[in-house]
């Protein structure tokens, strides 16, 4: 890790470093070993004292003695992590008003209760700019019907989006689609990331619904050129929704391909083996903690164990870390 991430400019964290090796140096060695001068040293030590990681001592030949790094470090990693998750929140809460300047630029303000786009491209465009927006749910039904590898890479560029923000999603796919060892591999990894798949017999219609506000739906499901309607009125979307949890309901689990975990999972694995937190271990892997947790209750379902000690002594045995 670079100290310069948690606020050192590169002289300072080279004084740092040179001090926890050898906290008798002084500043005529400290410009020696770091190629500088003695002012530059006695300015980076006072920064050093500004972040909180030495203090002043009368002892010590360059006047500074180092603090525990486990301390002070982590404590200037702690300020950091509260200082991006206050970022976060706030980011968080701009996307709203995103929302209503988007909606202004287009001039409807949501008064439309259905587009319909015919153009395929736009349809991508707009289906990306709604997910983008998405707070809390995706549900879709998606039926056996071929799609291009450009459509797919979309789709799952979209849902793995969703999905590091914590976005809870199920999709219902047509049982034929499981057919094809590629497809149930690409299902499999979907289901690592934290989404929820089932299946039933087809034929399917494709249905989309984001926060249970919106629906995209076939302009004719009987056409797949005749385009897609975005429907906003919040009566048919609420019929949509609870049609969706209908078929839900009735539909069976997707079963993961058997085998070895994700290096995603080992890692998460190894990091909680190690001690870390939900936060820190989000943060790493890049997701939302929500995600993680419903990630680390997966891994001990697979593992059997009822306590993260007990996956993390599972995961040794079985080789995963």
């Amino acid at each position: 890790m670079s100290l310069r991430d948690l606020g050192f400019d590169a002289l300072q964290e080279g004084v740092y470093r040179s001090l926890l090796a050898d906290p008798l140096r002084d500043n005529s060695t400290l410009a020696s070993l770091l190629l500088t001068d003695e002012t530059a040293v006695r300015n980076a030590l006072a920064g050093l004292l500004a972040l909180g990681v030495v203090e002043v001592a009368a002892t010590a030949p360059c006047g500074y003695a180092p603090g525990d790094p486990e301390v002070v470090v982590g404590e200037l990693i702690e300020r950091l992590e509260q200082e991006t998750l206050r970022r976060q929140q706030k980011i968080g809460g701009t996307r709203t008003e995103l929302a209503g300047l988007a909606a202004g630029f287009r001039h409807d303000a949501r008064t439309v209760e259905v587009e319909h786009i015919t153009e395929p491209e736009r349809i991508r465009e707009r289906l990306a700019e709604l997910c983008f927006f998405t707070r809390s749910s995706v549900y879709a039904v998606q039926p056996a019907r071929a799609s291009s590898e450009a459509a797919r890479a979309e789709a799952s560029r979209l849902d793995n989006r969703s999905l590091g923000r914590g976005v809870t999603m199920r999709i219902i796919y047509d049982e034929r689609v499981l057919r094809a060892e590629r497809t149930r591999a690409r299902l499999g990894e979907r289901t690592a990331s934290g989404a929820q798949i089932r299946f039933l017999p087809g034929p399917l219609a494709r249905l989309i619904l984001l926060d249970e506000r919106i629906a995209i739906v076939p302009s004719d499901p009987t056409d797949a050129g005749s385009g897609a309607l975005v429907v906003h009125q919040p009566g048919i979307v609420s019929e949509l929704v609870g049609r969706f949890r209908q078929l839900w309901d009735g539909a069976q689990d997707f079963a993961e391909p058997a085998g070895a975990p994700s290096d995603d999972d080992r890692s998460v694995l190894r990091m909680l083996a190690s001690g870390l937190t939900d936060e820190l271990v989000a943060r790493q892997i890049g997701v939302s903690v929500r995600h993680l947790r419903r990630r680390i209750a997966r891994l001990m379902d697979e593992l059997g164990a009822d306590s993260r000690f007990q996956a993390g002594m599972a995961a040794a045995r079985r080789g995963w870390i």
